[in-house]
Parts: C-alpha cells; sequence; structure tokens
C-alpha cells in the first residue's frame, strides 16, 4: 500500500540500534518503572525479543499468532521467563540481531513478502524493516523516559515508521483493529503527515480499509506531525497537547471526528 525508500529504512534502522545499545549500556536506574508494569530492564529485554522476532519473520520463520491479540500474553510471558537481566548482555543481543537483520536485508534480492506476525498476514521485508525502527524507536524511548535521558525523534523517522509499517498494518489486520467504540461508524479520514507522506483510513460499521491518498471526498482531513501522530497511536502521549499544540490538525465537513479517530482504534 505504503512505498517508502527501503534503504532509507535500512539505514535509519542501522543508525538507531547502536544509539538505543548505548543508551542502555549507560543506565543508572535499572528498576525504573518504564511501560505498563515492565521496569526498564524488562522493556530492554522485550526489545531484544521483539527484534528477535522481525529477524525471525525476515527470514521466512513465518507467523507466531494466529489472533493479534494474544501478543500481550505472548510477550509478558516471554519477559517473565526471561533469564538475563544484565542490560550489558542485553545490548549485546540487540546489537547482533540488528546486525544479522541488516545483512538479510542487504542480500535480498527484492522487496519480497514474508509472513509477518498473524497468521494469514503478509507484509514486504521494507515493512520488516520498519517494524524493526519502530520497536528501537518507540521502546528506546521509553528506556530514556525511564532514565530520565533524552531521546529526540527525527522527524523522517516518524513517518517511515508510519508509512512503511503502522498504516500497512493496519491494512493486513482491517476489522481485527477496531475498537468496539468505531463498531457502528462510517467515516473516512485523509492523514496527511508533514514532510510528505499519507493514507486514507475508511471505517464501515466495524470494518477498517487503509488506502493510498486519493481525491476524496473525505469526511474529515488531518494534518499531522509525524512524530506526535505515531506517539499517540502508540499511547505514549495524550493527543490533547499535540492539538493544542497544532501538532495535529483537522478540517473537512465533519472536524470533529479528529478527535474520535484514536478511539475508534484498539491498540494492541
Amino acid at each position: 500500500m505504503a512505498i517508502v525508500d527501503w534503504r532509507e529504512a535500512r539505514e535509519a534502522v542501522a543508525t538507531m540500534a547502536p544509539r538505543v545499545t548505548a543508551l542502555i549500556r549507560s543506565v543508572e536506574h535499572p528498576v525504573a518503572p518504564a511501560l505498563g508494569e515492565w521496569d526498564l530492564t524488562e522493556v530492554a529485554i522485550h526489545l531484544s525479543h521483539a527484534l528477535d522476532g522481525v529477524a525471525a519473520m525476515a527470514d521466512g520463520g513465518g507467523s507466531m499468532l494466529t489472533d493479534l491479540w494474544g501478543l500481550g500474553d505472548l510477550t509478558k510471558a516471554l519477559v517473565k521467563g526471561e533469564e538475563t537481566r544484565d542490560l550489558g548482555a542485553l545490548a549485546d543481543r540487540i546489537d547482533a540481531s540488528t546486525e544479522r537483520f541488516l545483512q538479510g536485508m542487504e542480500t535480498a534480492k527484492d522487496d519480497g513478502v514474508r509472513g509477518w506476525l498473524v497468521e494469514g498476514t503478509e507484509v514486504p521485508l521494507s515493512t520488516l524493516t520498519c517494524h524493526a525502527l519502530n520497536e528501537l524507536v518507540v521502546h528506546g524511548r521509553d528506556i530514556a523516559m525511564a532514565e530520565g535521558a533524552p531521546w529526540p525523534i527525527e522527524r523522517r523517522h516518524a513517518a517511515l515508521i508510519l508509512t512503511g509499517f503502522m498504516f500497512p498494518a493496519c491494512g493486513q489486520l482491517g476489522r481485527a483493529m477496531v475498537d468496539q467504540k468505531g463498531a457502528g461508524v462510517r467515516a473516512s479520514f485523509d492523514i496527511r503527515l508533514r514532510g510528505g507522506g499519507g493514507v486514507v483510513m475508511r471505517f464501515d460499521n466495524g470494518d477498517l480499509t487503509v488506502e493510498p491518498p486519493s481525491s476524496g471526498p473525505y469526511d474529515c482531513h488531518l494534518s499531522v506531525d509525524p512524530e506526535a501522530f505515531m506517539l499517540v497511536s502508540w499511547g505514549r502521549i495524550s493527543q490533547w497537547p499535540a492539538i493544542f499544540s497544532g501538532k495535529l490538525v483537522a478540517w473537512g465537513r465533519k472536524p470533529w471526528l479528529g478527535v474520535r479517530l484514536r478511539s475508534l482504534m484498539k491498540n494492541p
């Protein structure tokens, strides 16, 4: 659905991985609360597992779940069962997984499809690359926030995550991504990323389709800062400061739908 610069995505992963592992090796508060019930070290454990999973899918390992909504239980079980809590060892594992993944991407003959996380879904290698970037950027931020360290996010990296991973993943999952609040909603959203790129989301009584931008008409247009939209989508920040600061702007024949978009979708 979305076309991204695969080489740029690979370079972004290659840039972010050492940044994340350098942060992990510098941590002084390993048990600081970080994400839900997880402390900082447990987020690092999960990140190492996530990157191992992406690398396995890229190697043709196939899907891991019959239903996306088993993901939470799976990740909690994996983190709980992990014996290693040494942050240096976890950083080494992340470095090794990323290097293996990037080497595979460099030798791939083309942007061929692979089985993705959920049975019955397939994505191109470029989407898996942006999936890896998402894990590094978002969980790197989780670790940085817990540690009290700065974590600036490049606009282009956020845009790659949205156009190369999050939007295609939503398109693959369709109905499974619609929250009960969106079950009776019929609405179309034209989402435009500042700096370039965009997507159309259509909700139709519990179904969700994700399409390339077109001429419309649409119920609601959104002009969004990629970082703010990404962080709101992942539940890392509230949408309201982003709206009031102009990072998320809605207009069109039903602009009020803009504030409802996040609530219409589930968050894995």
